[in-house]
């Protein structure tokens, strides 16, 4: 099963958020920075998705930002994919119309990858977003990038040498 590239930006929006100190709000375009170099367009729909789900809070204004709405281990991922997923069907004749199959309206497949599909899901089910957040991938991200990015960090690495 394939996400779509804006679940799997959700996803790691959420888990960079989930690093921050309690309250602390990132802008966009600081997420963008941190997880690559994103566009700010795609991000702001993704973080808009979010915030009507209830998971991110966003506030507007200088200091504003994004910051969780809710803990990390109170989000189960397979109820997040679900609705991040919600309107792309697994395949033609999942979605609501039947598509365009033109194989037996009895076709066993069917059934099959239904249960392939939900099977992901309750696998999904049994972690929350904290599991996703744990390790030591955050340090190297946040070295990369801050090295790179942070205002002023070439002139003072020139002002050392």
């Amino acid at each position: 099963m394939k996400l779509l590239a804006s679940t799997d930006i959700a996803l790691r929006v959420l888990m960079l958020l989930g690093r921050q100190e309690p309250g602390r709000n990132l802008n966009v375009e600081m997420i963008a920075t941190q997880l690559g170099g994103l566009s700010r367009n795609h991000l702001h729909k993704i973080v808009q998705e979010l915030s009507g789900l209830g998971i991110l809070r966003a506030v507007r204004g200088a200091g504003g930002g994004v910051s969780l709405a809710k803990p990390l281990d109170t989000v189960r991922l397979g109820w997040l994919v679900r609705k991040l997923e919600d309107d792309q069907p697994l395949v033609e004749c999942f979605r609501e119309d039947g598509g365009c199959c033109a194989i037996d309206p009895s076709c066993r497949l069917r059934a099959m990858l239904r249960v392939a599909r939900d099977a992901f899901y309750e696998s999904l089910d049994r972690h929350t977003l904290a599991d996703c957040a744990k390790g030591g991938w955050y340090a190297a991200l946040v070295k990369s990038t801050s090295t790179d990015k942070e205002p002023g960090a070439k002139r003072r690495s020139r002002e050392s040498a």
